[in-house]
């Protein structure tokens, strides 16, 4: 395990993409994403992903259609994160103006961690969402074969003494990040969370990091909560997918669309009062006596800004073998990795 500051993990962020190709603007987008990430304990979608978007690229979004309250953009060749942070800029300033922003993209980059994304727009007074329809990963509930994919969902809410109400998962039990994760750590894959051909749900499997990815690819993960997990990835599929037309399961142009939604709360009440009510309801739900096995009671994204404030002060941790490809991508990149540790 290989611990470094925030501070450092950007510094080093940086070197690396600027190195390979990408602008000083794009580069500082991606490292906030993936830092904010691992700092909120998202280390699947965090800074070991550095080498992932340590590559030549450039920002090159076309806006197809643009109209008061929503938007349709074609990323191009930007990286996930920049066209993100673009469309939820775009929609956080379009609900400014009218209400609501809606801005669709039609597929492309992986956008690592939805929290970062919808987070932006509870820090402007809005309440965000986010939609990311992925590759064929999940079965249908019943099903043999992987149709949809991890498809997360994000929707953050503003507050006001307390911290924002964020939650940020997939549609299928767990993402592919987080099975990734358990294998770089030697963990074994819960039972319940694969199916074989047949269908079956998978005991507990110890999967090494370099069988991870047949592994996945020929084993479909199964959705969160049956039906219901299975009914919101599917919404999730045609939020997307189909209003984008980057394409639905097997029927796909991209392996990822994304959509992206703003809406002013003071629009509706006042932003004062609307957060002096979050702030109300979250002392309510946290003063609840936890339970047996519980330490206490949390609301979405309490966790994530709990283990932020220890990891502002601790440091970013990260396994052995992502430092491993981390350091090979300095070495290639010609970074010089002692300056960053």
């Amino acid at each position: 395990m290989v611990v470094l500051p925030a501070n450092k993990w950007r510094a080093l962020g940086m070197a690396m993409m600027v190195k390979a190709g990408v602008s000083k603007e794009d580069a500082k987008t991606i490292t906030d994403i993936l830092v904010t990430g691992s700092l909120a304990g998202i280390d699947s979608h965090g800074v070991r992903n550095f080498p992932v978007f340590s590559r030549k690229s450039k920002r090159n979004i076309k806006v197809i259609r643009d109209r008061a309250a929503t938007a349709l953009l074609d990323p191009g060749e930007t990286p996930g994160p920049v066209y993100a942070t673009y469309a939820m800029q775009k929609a956080i300033a379009k609900a400014k103006k009218y209400g609501v922003g809606v801005v669709s993209v039609t597929g492309g980059d992986w956008v690592t961690n939805l929290f970062c994304y919808v987070l932006m727009a509870a820090r402007s007074d809005m309440i965000g969402y986010a939609f990311v329809r992925t590759g064929p990963a999940g079965a249908p509930w019943g099903g043999t074969k992987a149709v949809f994919g991890t498809n997360p969902i994000g929707v953050a809410f503003p507050a006001g003494r307390t911290d924002p109400i964020v939650l940020d998962f997939a549609t299928t039990i767990v993402s592919q990040g987080q099975t990734r994760s358990f294998s770089l750590k030697g963990l074994p894959m819960p039972a319940g969370w694969f199916i074989d051909g047949e269908g079956n749900p998978m005991g507990e499997q110890y999967v090494k990091p370099e069988d991870w990815e047949k592994f996945v690819t020929e084993h479909p993960l199964l959705p969160f909560g049956t039906y219901k997990g299975y009914g919101i990835g599917v919404t999730v599929e045609l939020m997307a997918g189909a209003l984008n037309l980057v394409g639905t399961g097997s029927n796909s142009k991209a392996n990822n669309g994304l959509t992206t939604i703003a809406i002013d709360v003071g629009s509706f009440v006042s932003i004062k009062d609307f957060k002096k009510e979050v702030d109300r309801y979250t002392k309510e739900v946290t003063s609840v006596p936890p339970r047996k096995g519980f330490d206490e009671v949390l609301l979405p994204g309490g966790r994530e800004f709990k283990i932020m404030k220890e990891r502002k002060k601790n440091g970013i941790p990260v396994d052995e073998t992502s430092w491993k490809d981390i350091s090979e991508k300095c070495r290639e990149l010609g970074v010089d990795l002692k300056k960053y540790t």
